[in-house]
């Protein structure tokens, strides 16, 4: 055994780059001496004069405030402080009546600024999902299966395989699924015709078999009311429908507008991704030059919380829908149900609503097997019951576990919150915002309450 320290059979360190994980370091230095740093050639003569002139200037400005009535004025940082909040205030306050007083002109403005941003902002949400996926493959396959030391390379890679997966899967899913999805809505929309009638037999079926049942019920009146009405809701549902489905395809923007969106979009993503730790590292720069460096610290650990409650919740989310999306279509079809990839996108899509979303998903599938036929209504009901629970206790705390931390009443609010003012996106992003203030106000209730070594048990 060899106890040469220079031997070359000295143990390596793990010279592994990590490159664009690596984390951004915040290191603070003393101030240099200026008597050190500054080398300037000073008259002898010239100071003691400049000092002379100095000694004169502040005893007279020293009689002139012994002087009742006389006294001149002394800047003063805190009243300086004052007068330029007081201003900052005035300037606020006028501004924002300017842009109340011109509503209509201001929104518009707003509108057409996020619609010519809109590349940028699909760009980021893009950046957003596949971020995290960009560092699993790049750690778990590049660094520790192919054993490739060099960051620049591995990030590469890994940013190539992860966008062309990606756009394979969206361009798979545009070419296959869509045509699908676009020939189940033509047929239906084709035996809407049809479905009433159908649906008026059975209804008067199960109204007659009421009417046996309890003789004592005005049953005739009931049956007359529904038969009025079923012509009338099929033809204005077959109506909306032909209407709404034109519009959800026809756009404002033509169609090489679209197209150039779509590519700026996926180039931004790119760059993003490419350059995340370059726009971390400005943004912490950023933050330190605008705030104290205690204040700073605690704002960017805040914002990495935050962030981590955010995209937990989202990508844990997404993966969970998806993965019940794919077992909703292989059920579907093993028990021969028709429009199964149409259902299973909508019971996917709407599981993205915590709570609500399996329900939300169901109504539509329910209604939809109940016109072609009931027993397939009880069929799918029960499959969606069965998914639903086993979303519930096995695979969404498999993925998700306690990502958002917060109680199911603070769920509730903020999908009723989200959902009211921003539809279908509020409620599925009202969640993770909700996580993320509760979270902020507890830490600042904590800090509070340290401070003023208080503790509630």
């Amino acid at each position: 055994m060899r106890l040469n320290p220079f031997s070359k059979n000295k143990k390596k360190k793990n010279m592994t780059e990590r490159g664009h994980r690596e984390p951004i370091v915040v290191k603070f230095f003393k101030e240099k001496d200026p008597d050190k740093t500054l080398h300037v050639n000073i008259d002898e003569e010239a100071q003691e004069d400049d000092a002379q002139q100095r000694a004169a200037l502040e005893d007279e400005n020293a009689e002139a405030t012994g002087k009742k009535g006389h006294a001149r004025f002394i800047p003063n940082d805190k009243y300086f402080t004052v007068t330029i909040y007081a201003f900052t205030a005035l300037a606020a306050l006028i501004l924002f009546t300017i842009l109340i007083s011109n509503i209509v002109p201001v929104m518009g403005a707003v509108s057409k600024f996020i619609k010519v941003l809109s590349p940028f902002i699909i760009g980021g949400i893009i950046a957003f999902i596949l971020t995290p996926i960009v560092n699993f493959v790049d750690e778990a396959f590049f660094e520790k299966v192919c054993k490739i030391k060099k960051a620049k390379l591995r990030a590469g890679l890994s940013i190539t395989l992860t966008f062309a997966v990606f756009f394979g899967l969206l361009v798979l899913s545009i070419v296959k699924l869509a045509p699908e999805i676009g020939e189940s809505v033509a047929n239906l929309l084709d035996k809407s015709k049809t479905l009433g009638p159908k649906l008026g037999e059975k209804l008067n079926g199960i109204l007659e078999s009421l009417k046996n049942t309890f003789p004592s019920i005005d049953i005739d009146l009931v049956k007359d009311k529904i038969n009025e009405a079923l012509p009338s809701v099929f033809s204005k549902s077959s109506d909306l429908i032909m209407t709404f489905i034109p519009k959800i395809f026809s756009t404002s923007y033509s169609i090489i507008h679209v197209v150039i969106d779509i590519l700026l979009a996926m180039a931004i993503s790119i760059y993003m991704v490419c350059d995340k730790r370059r726009i971390a590292h400005a943004a912490t720069k950023m933050v330190y030059c605008v705030m104290k460096p205690k204040t700073a610290g605690g704002f960017i650990e805040n914002a990495k919380e935050s962030f981590q409650i955010f995209t937990g919740f989202i990508i844990g989310k997404s993966i969970d829908s998806l993965i019940i999306g794919i077992l909703t279509f292989i059920i579907l079809n093993i028990f021969h149900l028709k429009y199964s990839l149409l259902v299973a996108v909508i019971v996917g899509v709407t599981n993205m609503i915590p709570f609500f979303g399996p329900f939300i998903g169901a109504v539509p599938g329910i209604l939809l097997y109940l016109c072609i036929e009931p027993i397939d209504a009880v069929i799918f009901a029960g499959i969606i019951l069965a998914l639903q629970q086993f979303d519930g206790w096995i695979l969404g705390p498999m993925i998700l576990g306690d990502s958002t931390g917060i109680r199911p009443i603070w769920v509730i609010f903020g999908i009723t919150v989200g959902g009211a003012y921003f539809g279908f996106a509020g409620m599925f992003l009202g969640v993770p915002i909700t996580a993320v203030i509760v979270y902020l106000v507890n830490k600042y209730v904590d800090k509070k309450l340290n401070e003023k070594h208080i503790e509630v048990q």
